[in-house]
């Protein structure tokens, strides 16, 4: 098992600052937030020497990037936007495999005004399963995260199961179900044949709110991230925990503010601290 952070933990950081930090901290991945104009600089427009001088110097450093963070919806309104998505899939597949990565995680939802996540579950696992198809191509995963609409584990098992194609996964993010009530064994359960990547963050006690900036460090909140840990090491999972947290305010979708952003080193040298400790 692997422990990593997204690149919005600190998306003011370029690529030569985020592999410091991991390797300063003790983290062994990193997962990029692709879409939002990060500082990393890593893109669908990114040429091939670039990608290519990225991937060296992630290796060099021992870091592997986890995954590509995507914004792409599957469960879209007509055939023709759900084709639209399948092809960005294929397009950061290349990208992904280019880097290193194994996974995309993709979104369900929202799901469009007028729909419902049961009405378009079926035509969403189509899609995850044609977008599955032309990812295999290139080595990579697409991976349904367990968010937004889509955040009971229930349908996202049933669309994973019903994508029909082996190189269709899930993003396991404990924090969005938690909020339904669904406990964590519980929804591992329901997930478990399809986890191939994790993400982590420490939900508010019962009662208390998400601190306006910052964000709670591992073991200060719920302590799920304590327990999908140890669910995890339990059943010999060998992926990534990948800590999300998008630090600062965003301006239009995802562009960060960089006057607003809290500096991540102090959680991260606590959560790398935390999570050493509940590994072992």
């Amino acid at each position: 098992m692997r422990f990593g952070f997204m690149s919005s933990v600190a998306p003011h950081w370029n690529l030569d600052q985020l592999i410091a930090a991991a390797n300063e901290h003790g983290y062994q991945a990193l997962e990029l937030r692709v879409e939002w104009g990060h500082a990393a600089g890593l893109e669908l427009d990114t040429p091939g020497p670039r990608r290519q001088e990225a991937r060296r110097k992630l290796t060099d450093a021992g870091i592997a990037v986890s995954a590509l963070a995507l914004g792409i919806r599957l469960a879209k309104a007509t055939a023709e936007e759900r084709a639209a998505s399948v092809e960005q899939v294929a397009r950061y597949a290349a990208l992904a495999a280019d880097l290193g990565a194994p996974v995309l995680r993709v979104f369900g939802g929202p799901v469009p005004a007028g729909h419902t996540v049961a009405d378009l579950r079926d035509a969403t696992a189509e899609t995850l399963g044609r977008a599955a198809a032309r990812a295999a191509a290139f080595g990579v995963a697409p991976c349904l995260e367990t968010h937004d609409h889509f955040n009971n584990p229930a349908d996202v098992a049933y669309v994973a199961e019903r994508a029909g194609h082996p190189n269709a996964g899930v993003v396991w993010h404990a924090n969005h179900h938690l909020r339904l009530g669904i406990p964590v064994a519980e929804a591992y359960r329901t997930l478990r044949p399809w986890v191939r990547h994790c993400h982590i963050s420490e939900g508010p006690k019962p009662g208390e709110e998400r601190p306006a900036r910052g964000t709670l460090p591992f073991g200060a909140g719920d302590g799920n991230v304590r327990d999908v840990l140890a669910i995890l090491k339990a059943d010999g999972y060998a992926g990534t925990l990948s800590w999300e947290w998008i630090n600062g305010k965003q301006v239009n979708y995802g562009v960060p503010d960089l006057s607003s952003i809290v500096d991540p080193r102090p959680y991260l040298e606590e959560n790398a601290a935390r999570l050493r400790e509940y590994a072992a």
